[in-house]
């Protein structure tokens, strides 16, 4: 994507020069990307309060529970985008290196809990997973959240480094030439750092049990680092890696019970079409599926979903909430929402394409494939076509980690864009 061969300029006849329009930058977001995200954000909050209204009411006595929740970490998440939005392209760059440490801090921060079970003031394990750090009277931190952003800013970055950094690293690596032992493996760190950073933060999230979010980081990675490598040796090298890294990630977590449960409820309902246990995994997929197929070509109409109220429960408002959507709305309206992301993702490369700056193209490039890919992967996962996961759907999954770090993300997309847009402007005749 960036490697093209620049195209000869033309010699100017000094007497067309005034035919020559400058363009001049402007300060304004892409209004398709504003357009499309609002529309998610306001079909997200429908569709929570439809999911979502009977379970809150049970519970809490507030069929607006779950929904004004949902509406804090929103606005909590616009501020933070707005935020990322108005940043110079040094000021994030500098964020960078501060979130890198802050992210790797909460991400340690689980472990003690996580593998030696030692209780951490504030950490959250919940049906044997521990990712949360709670905020009390606010809402849960997921650590592997905030790790995309971290991970997208952090190979931006360190692809479109400076000369100047590159001289510094090197002379540094060059102090320990004269041992063989360490000398071999600090330059080999060097020349795959992003690689090495990708694999250390899917260790401590598979020590945390999330594999999905590790899929998801891997996939944008490779994305990014694709679209900046300068030869296919550099491409193919990368992705055996991350083949290698999922396949290790994928072993490990097929270790943990619920993780084989998991892909038996898949295996299960592929094979027998119909789940045998009543309490399982299965039984959700197979609810999911039911959801699914009863709103037909258009659907049973808004808020009349049944599976909601007694089979999905937690589910309707949190993974399952794609089988609720088409449910509601049938395949037409699945499509709609289909078609919306891939649209939410033409507008990403777009913006990439036309930025003027490597790294901020890269960022985008970064935040349009993870949202992109995490929205198809929670839907396939729905459809039964890969096993089902703790996946949230992009702006319409309830939650405060998923919500605010997906508008951060938006922040950042809108930072680029806005470095995009131009204006033409009519320049001086010069005749001479």
């Amino acid at each position: 994507m960036f490697n093209r061969k620049a195209k000869k300029s033309k010699p100017v006849n000094k007497r067309t020069v005034s035919d020559i329009q400058k363009k001049t930058e402007i300060d304004r977001p892409s209004l398709p990307l504003l357009g499309v995200v609002t529309a998610f954000l306001i079909a997200g909050v429908l569709m929570i309060f439809s999911a979502s209204a009977v379970l809150a009411f049970v519970r809490y006595g507030d069929t607006f529970y779950f929904v004004k929740k949902q509406l804090i970490f929103i606005v909590i998440g616009l501020v933070a985008a707005y935020v990322l939005y108005k940043l110079k392209y040094l000021q994030l760059r500098y964020l960078t290196k501060i979130l890198l440490i802050v992210g790797a801090a909460l991400l340690l921060y689980l472990l003690p809990q996580a593998v030696f079970n030692i209780p951490m003031p504030g950490v959250v394990t919940l049906n044997g997973a521990t990712r949360w750090i709670r905020i009390p009277g606010l809402f849960d931190i997921q650590p592997a959240e905030l790790a995309k952003i971290v991970i997208i800013l952090f190979t931006s970055l360190w692809l479109t480094r400076g000369e100047k950094t590159k001289i510094k690293m090197e002379k540094w690596i060059k102090n320990y030439k004269d041992n063989e032992y360490l000398y071999p493996i600090i330059k080999f760190v060097y020349s795959v750092l992003p690689v090495v950073v990708v694999l250390l933060t899917s260790g401590f999230i598979i020590l945390e049990r999330d594999l999905d979010t590790i899929v998801v980081i891997v996939l944008t990675f490779f994305a990014m680092y694709y679209a900046a490598s300068s030869t296919k040796k550099e491409s193919r090298f990368v992705l055996i890696l991350l083949v290698l890294a999922l396949l290790v990630g994928t072993a490990a977590s097929v270790l943990e019970p619920y993780r084989r449960e998991r892909v038996q409820s898949f295996v299960e309902i592929l094979v027998k079409g119909e789940p045998s246990n009543k309490q399982g995994g299965s039984f959700q997929i197979w609810n999911g599926l039911i959801a699914i197929g009863s709103g037909g070509v258009f659907g049973v109409g808004y808020g009349e979903s049944r599976q909601k109220l007694f089979f999905l429960q937690e589910a309707a408002y949190t993974d399952s909430i794609f089988a609720v959507f088409a449910e509601e709305f049938g395949l037409l309206g699945s499509l709609i929402l289909i078609f919306g992301y891939f649209y939410f993702m033409a507008i990403g490369l777009h913006i990439a394409r036309n930025s003027k700056n490597k790294y901020l193209a890269l960022i985008a490039i970064g935040v349009t494939a993870w949202i992109t890919i995490q929205a198809l992967l929670n839907i396939a996962a729905n459809l039964a076509i890969i096993p089902f996961g703790g996946m949230p759907l992009p702006f319409f999954t309830y939650g405060g980690s998923n919500t605010i770090t997906t508008l951060m993300g938006i922040g950042l997309l809108l930072n680029v864009s806005k470095t995009s847009n131009t204006i033409e402007k009519p320049s001086r005749k010069v005749i001479r």
